[in-house]
């Protein structure tokens, strides 16, 4: 019998308690032994996983990538294993690990119990899993309710994106990526562990979780309607030949301006600049689907 702890957000825009309740069945007649527990914030998950009793148990987290971000430092500092039952609007987590964004076929994948150690990275020692942003990627989180996202779901990230961009305020920027410097005026930038931010948008056609790496791309000031025709570059990853931006990789990398500016990694507040960011290679395991793979070749 597998033990598991299941670790529900009861506040996840898709929590519907049928469909959930009929999923831990599932588990249940498959053979896994499941204690459930409901968990609002992040001291309550550290407990619950800190104190769950079954080294050879998997912590499964039902909720988007925000309660997964939430419990990573738990779950990094205890080697737990992780799985996901995504019930987030974007659910960009589930995204690079292949697993599906129906509850059904999530809970195949962790019946199926494939094993992969992958990425994390941490900036100004707070881990993240997926992306971090300065500037329009920040000001678009802002423009973000609870309520657009449980109305519209991933469409809400396109109408924050058109509202943020009426502002495209700059930032002077310096930054350095293993051997590496470059200073420039910019107005986002993004620095990528996982594969996937926003509800499906490719932080680097290149990147996985697997890669041991960092993506990082950097958008110069430009005129609304060229940040628009650069809407499906972002969109597929594809940004290495697109002007006025900037990519690079790197397993380290500083970031520095003028003055302080927010950080947001995963959706939530993290830090202010300066920061800086590592990747922990292999850092844990967690149970996957079809991990997608790289179109091209990271540079």
């Amino acid at each position: 019998m597998q033990h598991a702890l299941l670790i529900v957000n009861p506040k996840s825009r898709n929590g519907q308690a049928e469909e959930l309740e009929a999923v831990i069945q599932l588990l249940r007649a498959s053979g896994f032994d499941i204690q459930v527990y409901l968990s609002e914030n992040e001291a309550q998950m550290d407990a619950q996983i800190a104190n769950y009793q079954h080294d050879d148990g998997i912590v499964i987290i039902a909720g988007g990538d925000g309660t997964i971000s939430s419990a990573l430092q738990a779950i990094y500092t205890h080697q737990r294993t992780l799985a996901i039952l995504p019930l987030g609007t974007a659910n960009d987590l589930a995204r690079s690990l292949g697993v599906p964004q129906d509850l059904a076929g999530a809970a195949q994948v962790i019946i199926n119990a494939k094993r992969e150690r992958i990425n994390l990275a941490k900036v100004n020692d707070k881990l993240f899993i997926n992306v971090a942003h300065i500037g329009l990627g920040v000001d678009v989180t802002h423009e973000l309710t609870p309520e657009t996202k449980k109305y519209f779901g991933v469409f809400a990230y396109l109408g924050a994106f058109f509202s943020a961009i009426k502002r495209n305020r700059s930032f002077k920027i310096n930054l350095k990526a293993d051997d590496w410097n470059y200073s420039v005026r910019a107005i986002h930038l993004a620095v990528g562990n996982g594969r996937f931010y926003g509800g499906g948008n490719i932080v680097d056609n290149a990147s996985t979780l697997l890669d041991g790496q960092l993506s990082l791309f950097c958008i110069k000031p430009q005129r609304w309607w060229q940040l628009l025709l650069l809407g499906p570059s972002l969109r597929n990853g594809d940004l290495r030949t697109a002007e006025r931006v900037i990519c690079k990789t790197a397993r380290k990398i500083s970031i520095n301006t003028t003055k302080p500016i927010e950080l947001n990694a995963d959706g939530e507040y993290k830090t202010k600049t300066p920061a800086e960011f590592a990747v922990i290679p292999e850092a844990i395991e967690v149970i996957a689907g079809s991990i997608p793979q790289p179109t091209t070749n990271k540079v």
